[in-house]
């Protein structure tokens, strides 16, 4: 039976190597991104026991993805929210301008 300690070291080492060298890359595409998410995915169900084609690495993988889809929405929201606020503060400003 493999040592399931090993192997999460492996992978969160592993992970941490290609975060570093993404960080360092600069701009990343999309399908570079999307490997990295993956990647990390794996390591966090890793870690927490679930061994890799197992229901619980399924469940696992798909709570993952959904975390972040909701921190991409949650993202996307306070962007919005951050450029409705400059749009009218600059209308104010253009108010008090006239």
């Amino acid at each position: 039976m493999p040592d399931l300690n090993f192997n999460a070291r492996c992978v969160a080492s592993s992970f941490t190597v290609t975060m570093l060298v993404v960080a360092l890359s600069g701009c990343v595409s999309p399908e570079q991104q999307r490997q990295a998410d993956l990647y990390a995915d794996q390591g966090t169900c890793a870690q927490m026991g679930a061994r890799y084609g197992s229901p619980a690495h399924t469940n696992c993988m798909l709570q993952q993805q959904q975390r972040r889809d909701e921190e991409h929405t949650r993202f996307m929201q306070e962007a919005y929210l951050a450029s409705e606020m400059a749009r009218n503060a600059q209308e104010m400003r253009d108010q008090q301008d006239r």
